[in-house]
């Protein structure tokens, strides 16, 4: 009954579709918007949307910083059973996003202009980006509050609606491009406006979340709790804030080298060649999501196994996901250009040659991102930050200079590749160093500690009758090697064997083989049962006794004498956790024995 990956893999499968979905949703959405606008509008007018993309990325800073953040920090939460800070924070985070967000569309009047002339560096370039750039303002509300919700509903075992959102929202944004563009003219404008429709339609996923009996999440009332909430999502989600302030301080000084120095056609190409991130992506980003919405709630479980195998198989499918990607731009790199309106000239061989070197920095990318997204999920912000900023702006944007005046345009190119090798080599040497400091905890690149001070009991049984007894016996043997007492020994195994007897008789249907996770340790002064299972819900805390269901009076008794007893349902698995308090004599005879 050794422990095993069967629920976390089973897991990762039931999850990475939804997140895929919502990656290839907005990332397509965000591709396919530029085709369009490049196509319909032409190519000057693809080269404004990313002159726009510093205003847009700051615009949206406030709801990634508080969506991760605080998305991060409930589902730890949720992992410790803390539902009630869980939504307080989720309360906080968005309250906080959307008054930022109004305090923003109040200022569409005057900002759009001033930022227009500066960002664009003519007036042809100003006229395209200044009704975008106004739209993109007055909509923002309603992009922070459906951002903010995604995450949190993603985290809240409904990453089916939070899919549901994007998919929705960039349907309608596609639909309306056309409409927007083709028949009524609207030009920029109508681009910029038929993503805020797109947006605001999706939010119909967020009422079918409001009414799902199956959350765990709540609006809570606004108290004097809120600026505490705000802080605490604040700083879990800095490194968000970072990449995104970053990304747009980047875009902000690239574009304007490129467009000043090098010229409008090759700052439409550079604009391909930005495109081709979201498509690596739209490859990838919707495994590495599967992070923050698993391992979050696995590190408040203290299930460091369960994190180590999610882990490796993301960084499998991502690499695997990214190499048939590297292979479709290193043979067919005009066939994507032509798909953003660059089929002939000299544009279509500086692009085609721009994105067959761009290309070979996608693996790198992909570690670097999973990397802050996992520092992230587990609470370790600033090295998440340090990863970020270097990724994001100190190494690339010099790197990218140098590059455009010493070699040109592919030297804007080959800076890519060489800023992010250069960041996962920095990035290694700073966690090191701090680890080796005391700075960051220990335990390699995924700092997970070594539980010395504890002593655990960690199993998976299949979910068949006969594995029950034999569970027992195991708990049983457990017990006596390590001096607890038979009284306690045998409460703790009627509780296991009780609980575990449930699950296999009502938990599955009938025939369908699954296991059961088992972590059983002595810490904090308590022996502390955990029981993981993904069959259908039940909270032993709250049901009833009835003719055709779980026959619970066993499960009355173990409530009668154990000391603490707690239900979740995360990750749409149950997680019941039961403890029961060591007497003091008893404690000084195991901290004797440890």
């Amino acid at each position: 009954m050794e422990r095993n990956a069967f629920l976390i893999n089973k897991k990762i499968h039931q999850y990475i579709l939804p997140g895929v979905l919502m990656t290839v949703a907005m990332q397509l959405g965000n591709v396919v918007d530029g085709m369009i606008v490049g196509n319909l509008l032409g190519p000057e007018a693809m080269a404004a949307i990313e002159l726009s993309m510093p205003v847009l990325l700051l615009l949206q800073m406030p709801a990634m910083m508080l969506a991760m953040g605080g998305a991060a920090e409930a589902a730890v939460l949720l992992g410790r059973r803390e539902t009630g800070q869980a939504g307080g924070i989720f309360t906080a985070s968005l309250a906080a996003g959307v008054g930022l967000a109004l305090v923003f569309a109040l200022m569409t009047p005057v900002l759009p202009g001033i930022l227009s002339q500066a960002l664009a560096g003519n007036e042809q370039m100003a006229a395209l980006v200044k009704p975008y750039i106004a739209v993109n303002f007055g909509g923002i509300p309603i992009l922070t509050a459906a951002i903010i919700c995604c995450y949190f509903m993603n985290t809240d075992n409904h990453p089916q609606l939070g899919s549901a959102l994007f998919i929705i929202a960039n349907v309608v944004n596609l639909v309306l491009d056309f409409v927007f563009l083709e028949v009524f003219g609207l030009g920029m404008a109508g681009s910029a406006l038929s993503t805020v429709i797109g947006y605001l339609t999706g939010m119909v996923t967020v009422l079918f979340y409001a009414r799902s009996e199956h959350r765990m999440l709540r609006l809570t009332k606004l108290d004097r709790n809120l600026a505490k909430y705000v802080r605490t999502a604040a700083v879990a989600g800095i490194p968000s804030a970072a990449f995104t302030l970053m990304s747009a301080l980047k875009s902000v000084i690239i574009n304007s080298a490129i467009v000043r120095f090098l010229g409008n056609d090759p700052m439409a190409v550079y604009s391909v060649c930005a495109n081709a991130v979201l498509i690596a992506e739209l490859c990838v980003g919707g495994i590495i999501g599967l992070v923050p919405n698993i391992a979050g709630i696995l590190y408040g479980e203290r299930d460091y196994y369960g994190i180590r195998a999610l882990c490796r198989r993301v960084l499998s499918y991502s690499y695997l996901a990214i190499a048939v990607l590297l292979a479709v731009f290193l043979v067919f790199p005009q066939a994507i250009a032509g798909l953003f309106g660059i089929a002939e000239g000299e544009m279509l061989a500086l692009c085609r040659t721009a994105l067959r070197i761009f290309a070979c920095s996608f693996p790198f990318y992909v570690y670097n991102k999973f990397l802050m997204s996992y520092y992230q999920t587990i609470l370790q912000p600033g090295l998440s930050t340090v990863i970020t900023v270097l990724q994001g702006f100190v190494l690339i944007v010099p790197l990218t200079l140098a590059g455009m005046f010493w070699v040109g345009f592919s030297g804007v190119c080959m800076a890519a590749v060489a800023g992010e090798i250069l960041t996962i080599l920095c990035g290694t040497l700073y966690r090191v160093r701090g680890q080796q400091t005391g700075r960051f905890p220990s335990g390699g690149r995924y700092m997970l500690p070594q539980v010395t001070n504890e002593v655990s009991l960690d199993l998976s049984m299949k979910n068949q009758l006969e594995d029950v007894a034999t569970l027992r016996d195991q708990l049983l043997d457990f017990c006596a090697d390590n001096g607890i007492g038979e009284k306690d020994a045998n409460h703790l195994a009627l509780a296991l064997e009780e609980m575990t007897a449930n699950i296999v008789r009502y938990g599955y249907r009938s025939g369908q083989k699954n296991y059961i996770d088992i972590s059983f340790t002595i810490q904090d002064g308590s022996y502390i049962l955990r029981i993981r299972d993904d069959g259908v819900p039940f909270n032993p805390l709250e049901h009833k006794v009835s003719a055709e269901g779980p026959v619970v009076g066993g499960i009355a008794l173990i409530r009668r004498i154990m000391s603490d007893f707690q239900y979740t349902r995360v990750l749409n698995m149950n997680n019941t956790v039961i403890g029961l308090a060591i007497s003091d004599g008893r404690q000084r005879e195991l901290e004797r024995r440890g």
